[in-house]
């Protein structure tokens, strides 16, 4: 970090006056002094001062697991072997943006020394509460919600973690009762404004969840303008219709910029509504994103006061590239918002890659090195942008040339430093997370993060049993040589370098062999279907593309619903309430992508895959809509695979990866 000069001298002027018992203060102190003035001072110094000036010592008496590339490190530099990876915290007298400074003890016979420790290697956060300690009425929200919503007991060990941590994750399962623990959390917390940020079919679910506990004049959900008629416009705004005095145009701006939703308690506000809110410029640029909102009324709504930030289903926001992961995380760091709560029964979808977007929301210190995060976590590699690659290959020859080398190999280690750094100056180089291999230190990252959330599954509770079938089917020969034919095709657009030519777009993602082996999976789905139906189960259907979806719907006729993106609110909800309360409606036709988060189908204990997402955690949060609360018989899964085809490869890599999930987020009685 590179402190201005201006800064190092309010360091300075801050040292000079220092008057508390800070040790690490006062030694800087006496170093200026002794040392000769503001020379003595330098960046980490300065900032250490800046942020800490305040921070009196904190005893914490606690040992603390270290990374094993640091604790060698200190062994090497103190001449004694410690007890490996661990050591004891005895006092914290603050932090840097990259260290923790800190008494130690490495040894009970030894006296405690200052030492400076890089967050990175502390697997323990040893500043976190004991949220057993958070004291809360919960009687109380029984009261309040007439009984009709009697917290259990993790849905109170939920709610005290929340307070305790105040930005984290709540990771339990889908089914858990997430969104009461959360609402409960947000009341006791004594926030002056709360905004949830979900999925658009979520939003009536928070509100009727909330509305256990708050009057509902508390409560707004924003829905999207652009739509509204001008009688609905006035309505919004508490205006009453016809009574405003404004056109429609005056009544939608006044709905963006000033919206009378800013002086409810609650907002409740759709993913979609964001990039409504805030259309952001085709540079999609970060500064863009910025300076789209820099005055918005949501960053209004949030800023000077005791405020709190709900992202439900926040693994959504695993893409850091897209409009809404960066309109909410200037959101939050402009904001500053006094507490940030993550829910997700999935917190990591694919890899640990995945997971650094979610954390980087709350600001956790293990983002603050990206590249270490990568290269120590998803075995990353670094590779030259795209359009910097005719760049890299003539400043090398030029290069080599230069140096009278064939080849980078032929090169002394110093002229390969000297590319290296000269390559890096004047082209822009990406680190790519390697999928071809497994990640490494995984029990490392699970310790660094085990602080930052909280997972319960439903093997917490008395649920039915569930048990997961792979069905395996061969493809005929008719259907084997059209397989091959579009692999073939595939594999010939994926080889094109040009990344200006206009390929078929469906074509290079490999979507038409996959839409192609869905549609002729449906055959196996009737008849599996048919076998369930026959003894007297409901079923649900998981389809990844419209195309199945709808042949299964002309085929089941009347006695099936469908649920896709294409379909408005009222339709879906229309649609679960068929399946759950209709018994002549015993089919349920789903889309992946909406059909597996904010719906319950406990109606059936059986779901077949037609096809499967390659993100783990679609796959698992759709199982969940038939195994969670409420579910009475034991539950059937059936995973539907094309045996030697593409599609079975790319199932032993889903399950594969979620082996990788596995290993990272941990159950509260599994953490160490």
């Amino acid at each position: 970090m590179n402190i201005s000069l201006k800064r190092k001298n309010e360091a300075f002027d801050i040292l000079k006056g220092y008057e508390g018992d800070n040790p690490y203060m006062l030694t800087l102190q006496k170093r200026v002094y002794v040392d000769g003035g503001i020379d003595a001072v330098g960046d980490f110094q300065a900032e250490f001062i800046l942020k800490n000036h305040n921070q009196e010592p904190v005893p914490i008496n606690r040992m603390t697991r270290l990374a094993d590339w640091y604790a060698v490190k200190k062994q090497e530099a103190w001449g004694i072997d410690f007890v490996p990876y661990k050591i004891k915290i005895i006092s914290y007298l603050g932090e840097t943006d990259t260290h923790y400074v800190c008494y130690v003890k490495y040894r009970k016979s030894e006296p405690a020394k200052m030492c400076f420790i890089p967050k990175k290697a502390v697997l323990k956060n040893f500043l976190v509460k004991d949220y057993n300690e958070i004291d809360v009425d919960f009687e109380r929200y029984n009261r309040l919600s007439n009984y009709k919503r009697v917290l259990y007991e993790h849905q109170k060990d939920a709610i005290k973690f929340l307070l305790a941590r105040k930005k984290c994750i709540l990771a339990d399962s889908p089914g858990l009762g997430k969104t009461t623990s959360l609402s409960v959390a947000a009341i006791e917390g004594n926030f002056d404004s709360i905004l949830v940020i979900c999925p658009a079919s979520l939003k009536t679910n928070w509100k009727r969840e909330l509305s256990f506990y708050v009057p509902e004049k508390d409560l707004t959900i924003i829905d999207g303008f652009m739509d509204k008629t001008k009688g609905e416009l006035e309505k919004f705004l508490g205006y009453g219709e016809g009574r405003s005095g404004l056109n429609r145009a005056e009544l939608l701006k006044e709905a963006k910029d000033v919206g009378k939703w800013k002086f409810n308690r609650f907002v409740i506000i759709n993913y979609d509504i964001l990039d409504e809110f805030y259309k952001l410029p085709k540079s999609r640029s970060n500064a863009a994103a910025e300076e789209a909102f820099a005055n918005s009324p949501l960053l209004q709504y949030i800023t000077n006061r005791k405020s709190l930030i709900i992202i439900d289903e926040a693994h959504a926001l695993s893409n850091t590239k897209s409009n809404r992961y960066k309109i909410i995380r200037s959101l939050i760091r402009k904001g500053n918002p006094d507490s940030v709560y993550l829910a997700t029964g999935t917190p990591i979808t694919n890899n640990p890659q995945n997971l650094y977007s979610v954390l980087d929301l709350l600001g956790d210190p293990i983002t603050s090195d990206y590249q270490y995060y990568m290269t120590r976590y998803c075995n990353a590699f670094e590779m030259v942008h795209p359009k910097d690659k005719e760049k890299k290959k003539r400043l090398t020859d030029n290069f080599l040339s230069k140096k009278g080398a064939s080849t980078i190999k032929s090169l002394s280690d110093k002229d390969k430093a000297e590319l290296h750094d000269m390559l890096h100056k004047y082209c822009r180089f990406m680190l790519i997370a390697n999928d071809k291999t497994e990640p490494q230190n995984l029990d490392e990252l699970r310790d660094r993060i085990s602080h930052i959330y909280m997972r319960r599954t439903k093997d917490n509770l008395e649920l039915p049993e569930k048990t997961v079938h792979e069905v395996y089917y061969d493809l005929n020969d008719k259907q084997r040589m059209e397989y091959e034919r579009l692999w073939d095709e595939y594999e010939e657009e994926q080889s094109k370098k040009d990344p200006e030519k206009d390929l078929n777009k469906n074509l290079l993602e490999g979507a038409i062999y996959r839409q192609y082996l869905a549609d002729e999976m449906v055959a196996n789905t009737k008849k599996l279907a048919d076998r369930m139906l026959a003894q007297g189960r409901k079923v649900v259907i998981a389809c990844c593309y419209d195309n199945e979806l709808y042949t299964l719907k002309e085929y089941y006729g009347d006695r099936c619903v469908i649920f896709n993106g294409k379909m408005s609110l009222k339709q879906k909800d229309d649609a679960v309430a068929a399946f759950m309360g209709n018994d002549n409606v015993d089919v349920f036709v789903g889309n992946s992508a909406s059909a597996s988060v904010g719906i319950t189908l406990t109606s059936s204990n059986c779901l077949i895959f037609n096809d499967i997402d390659y993100v783990p955690s679609v796959n698992l949060q759709f199982e969940d809509r038939v195994h969670r609360i409420g579910q009475t018989k034991p539950v059937d899964i059936y995973y539907q695979i094309f045996n030697n085809t593409q599609y079975e490869r790319m199932w032993k890599i889903v399950i594969r990866k979620q082996t990788t999930i596995d290993a990272v987020i941990k159950k509260e009685d599994e953490k160490k």
